[in-house]
């Protein structure tokens, strides 16, 4: 869940603008597109009598009453709810979801096709038993462990 989230106020916005209200929901729909996944964006609400509880007037978040913007986003990245009108009232939001829109979107991510490229990531998997904790002295540097053609020489 994200936590409180302010509207943008543009250029001269003095925090980081991925941490405001379209900021965030940004990031989640980014999130949906690249696991073309169906994500539930959820964000907190404050209200003033919330700041005056926790005494966060003069604080770094919730120093405004605000909030609000959770929302259900497809795996393309469209958001399927409306806003809920007042950023300062709770609600909840609910969407019926297709899960072929899920395969249809997932047909479109070429993980293993033209885009792939198996000279910079592959899936390996290495079955030797890893140690958590090696003493210095006995950590060999990989440049000078000895090839296998020539442990056999």
């Amino acid at each position: 869940m994200w936590p409180l989230l302010d509207p943008a106020t543009g250029v001269d916005h003095p925090g980081l603008w991925s941490m405001t209200a379209d900021g965030c929901q940004n990031l989640s729909q980014t999130y949906a597109i690249e696991s073309a996944a169906h994500v539930l964006h959820s964000t907190a609400v404050c209200t003033e009598k919330g700041i005056l509880a926790m005494r966060t007037q003069d604080g770094l978040i919730c120093q405004q009453p605000g909030g609000g913007h959770s929302c259900v986003i497809g795996p393309d990245g469209r958001r399927l709810t409306e806003p809920l009108g007042n950023p300062d009232t709770e609600g909840i939001v609910y969407a019926d979801i297709d899960l072929t829109k899920t395969v249809a979107t997932r047909g479109w991510l070429d993980i293993v096709g033209h885009y792939s490229r198996p000279d910079l990531l592959w899936l390996g998997v290495d079955r030797q038993q890893k140690e958590t904790v090696i003493p210095k002295a006995t950590v060999t540097p990989k440049a000078a462990e000895p090839k296998e053609a020539d442990k056999d020489a």
